[in-house]
């Protein structure tokens, strides 16, 4: 607690007196003696001045030193009385009223160095009790770090702080979403509001005291405590105590998510990869029975990192058991299905995700009875992302929407597709490429229009026989009878592995 004047007239083995009143709780920054009629230069403020007007022998006068000490804005007066001095000076008293300063008494039976001894040993107590106080501190917050669950450490945290500072208090993360309170937090956009004024260092915003966790130019966290004083150093002072101490939680929280993360990463990679009885093994420690119904959701996204914290809580909050993975741009979940059997209610599941996320676009794949057939339903989901990704607007498109022959080329390996589709349209390619011809949009139009001459001709805009000439060069090319179902199938497939890039193979 700050020393005032109050306090110098409350302390009776001093026995002050005042004579001038004023502001008695302002705090007392030091103690200085002086006999000189301009002490000014001496100051910096918020002294208490003790003089014995030895000044008024040099023709000084108490209108000019009382002036000069209120140049420094000085606390207050003490005027120690002489052996046969009647009183303090009229002029003295006059001067302190006229500038506002209070003026105490100090009697003959008070030394100056008795004064200036209570104040000293005050300020060490006062500074020995905040120090064991924030010792006590920093000692408890530190205990709260050791809590196992983030939650319950962050929440410990949050307590501690509003005890310490008798303030409500709340921490969010770097976009204002809340991790602990103790007593009363803001709306949403209040807390957005602060976490965003906080990313560029110490703010006051709508009454609460915010700082950032973590580096300014990416916070990971806010700290905030209600205080409508910008400038309030105890609270500061807390906040300061407790920073590291969430930086720490949430550094831990990370390493272990990142840990989860990597693991779950790897069992979408088993499955991906035909490993059937390692992701079996890995896929117990998620609460999934890799024997039971097992349902694949796969999100397109933008925003990774944001994307893959709000499914995680979307997870916990769907009370669902699940496995999350980040490949690419693409989030994949797959999920207990014994409940999502019918194709509206994994639809239903996969609309709510989207919201959660943000998603471009979700696919879901069929429900997979077990482990084995999961790497066939991820590949459906994946099939149905790349197609809501067409559509856009956070499309959500079923595996029953997809493709039969889109299916089949994304469970061929890649290097198998590359070498089939070359087989067949490389030597188009380059017929194009060298004569400017139009061999590959020929075959392709031909094969949409299902063989019908005419209808091709009117949409390539071209004479039928400029078609058959094209087409006689297609079967001389590649070897390829276009009056054949399995050449035409051939090379539909060939055409249809080109332009769709075999999404969905890894």
């Amino acid at each position: 607690m700050p020393t005032t004047i109050r306090d110098l007239l409350e302390e009776p083995t001093l026995g002050l007196e005042l004579l001038v009143d004023g502001d008695l709780d302002r705090e007392i920054r030091w103690v200085h003696v002086t006999e000189l009629a301009d002490a000014s230069p001496y100051l910096v403020g918020d002294e208490f001045v003790l003089t014995a007007g030895v000044w008024r022998g040099r023709r000084s006068s108490a209108e000019g030193f009382v002036r000069a000490l209120r140049s420094r804005d000085v606390a207050g007066i003490g005027y120690g009385l002489l052996v046969g001095d009647p009183g303090v000076p009229p002029a003295v008293v006059r001067a302190c009223r006229e500038n506002g300063v209070p003026l105490l008494v100090v009697p003959l039976t008070t030394p100056f160095v008795a004064i200036s001894q209570w104040f000293v040993e005050r300020l060490s107590a006062d500074r020995e009790g905040a120090l064991r106080a924030t010792l006590t501190l920093t000692s408890d917050l530190i205990s709260a770090a050791e809590n196992s669950s983030a939650a319950a450490a962050l929440s410990s945290v949050a307590r501690i702080l509003r005890r310490s500072t008798g303030r409500d208090v709340w921490i969010a993360d770097a976009v204002g979403r809340p991790l602990a309170h103790a007593g009363v937090t803001p709306d949403a956009a209040v807390r957005e509001r602060a976490a965003a004024a906080a990313a560029g260092g110490r703010a006051v915003v709508d009454g609460w005291a915010v700082e950032p966790v973590g580096t300014r130019a990416s916070p990971d966290a806010v700290i905030a405590v209600a205080t409508a004083d910008e400038d309030d150093l105890e609270v500061r002072s807390r906040i300061d105590a407790a920073r590291p101490v969430v930086s720490l939680v949430l550094a831990r929280e990370r390493a272990v998510k990142e840990s989860e993360r990597r693991l779950a990463g790897e069992v979408v990679s088993l499955v991906l990869g035909r490993q059937v009885e390692a992701a079996a093994a890995r896929m117990a420690s998620y609460g999934l029975d890799p024997s039971s119904a097992l349902l694949p959701l796969v999100c397109a996204v933008t925003h990774r990192e944001h994307a893959l914290e709000s499914a995680e809580r979307w997870l916990d909050g769907s009370r669902t058991n699940g496995v999350l993975a980040l490949r690419g741009d693409e989030l994949m979940l797959v999920v207990d299905g014994r409940t999502l059997r019918d194709p509206s209610a994994a639809v239903a599941a996969a609309a709510s995700l989207a919201r959660s996320v943000g998603a471009v676009a979700v696919g879901t794949g069929s429900v997979a009875d077990g482990v084995e057939g999961l790497r066939r339903s991820l590949v459906q989901a994946r099939q149905a992302c790349e197609l809501g990704r067409r559509r856009g607007g956070g499309a959500v498109v079923s595996h029953e929407l997809t493709g039969s022959h889109a299916l089949l080329l994304a469970l061929q390996d890649q290097d198998v597709l590359d070498a089939f589709r070359e087989s067949l349209l490389a030597p188009l390619e380059e017929y194009d490429a060298s004569s400017g011809g139009a061999l590959v949009e020929t075959v392709r139009t031909f094969l949409e229009t299902g063989g019908r001459w005419q209808e091709t001709a009117d949409l390539l805009h071209v004479h039928v026989n400029t078609l058959r000439n094209r087409l006689e060069r297609v079967e001389s090319l590649t070897g390829r009878r276009l009056d054949s179902t399995p050449d035409r199938v051939d090379l539909w497939l060939a055409l249809q592995a080109a332009s769709a890039g075999t999404t969905g193979q890894r």
